[in-house]
């Protein structure tokens, strides 16, 4: 929630039952604009400001068992607007998501127009250490009507215990919570990333889904941050 500029890298691969394979590669871009909610809204307040965030997924997926589900393409696209209140001891941030869907292939997008809230909290005040949350809730307001309605939230839990030199572990899953369906992916996961400048770090992640639809798979995820001091 930083005011920074940031570009995000997250290659990603999942190994799946029945040997289906997945990978996806997700670059997300990070704007700070001294406004609240829109450009040219300016705000008086400098704690008070927004950032905007685009997410946008390359996926690559072969299912050996059922080859109609083989597709690579562009998935969804995911935009926040956070409105962040700065305070001493970190800050919060909350406005409206939308997604923005691709439409093809058919077996990645969800071809449902979505929109809903996010809302991220970080605190920092405890030295070498950061903890937080973000939530995105959506639900789809247009689309393909032989599509399912999508009614879901992303919960995931943030804490970062920074050591010295600048090496950290992360523990920060994405738990998908699927009100529509009434079905919950709870994956566990342990990230070690070490920041080599103020404006670029690195991470690794292995990552186990416990429960829900997508039981038993095991995802590696890797993570480029490169920041762009203002």
């Amino acid at each position: 929630m930083a005011f920074i500029t940031k570009v995000q890298y997250q290659p990603g691969f999942t190994w799946k039952d029945n040997d289906a394979r997945v990978f996806n590669l997700t670059s997300r871009f990070f704007h700070p604009s001294a406004s609240i909610g829109l450009p040219f809204i300016k705000s008086k307040n400098p704690k008070v400001y927004t950032i905007y965030r685009i997410e946008a997924p390359i996926i690559g997926q072969s299912y050996p068992a059922n080859k109609t589900l083989d597709a690579v393409g562009l998935g969804d696209i995911i935009l926040l607007d956070a409105i962040v209140f700065k305070r001493t001891w970190g800050g919060l941030g909350i406005g409206p998501a939308f997604i923005i869907p691709t439409m093809k292939p058919e077996t990645i997008s969800s071809r449902k127009w979505s929109t809903g809230l996010v809302f991220v909290v970080l605190n920092k005040k405890t030295k070498g250490l950061q903890w937080g949350a973000l939530l995105q809730q959506f639900f789809n307001f247009a689309g393909d009507s032989n599509k399912p309605n999508q009614n879901f939230m992303l919960l995931q839990p943030i804490l970062t215990k920074i050591f010295v030199g600048g090496t950290f572990v992360q523990f920060s899953p994405t738990f998908n919570l699927n009100w529509s369906k009434n079905t919950f992916n709870i994956p566990v996961s342990i990230s070690l990333g070490k920041t080599f400048a103020k404006n670029l770090s690195m991470q690794a992640c292995p990552e186990y889904v416990v429960s829900g639809p997508n039981k038993g798979d095991f995802i590696i995820k890797f993570q480029i941050n490169t920041m762009f001091l203002r």
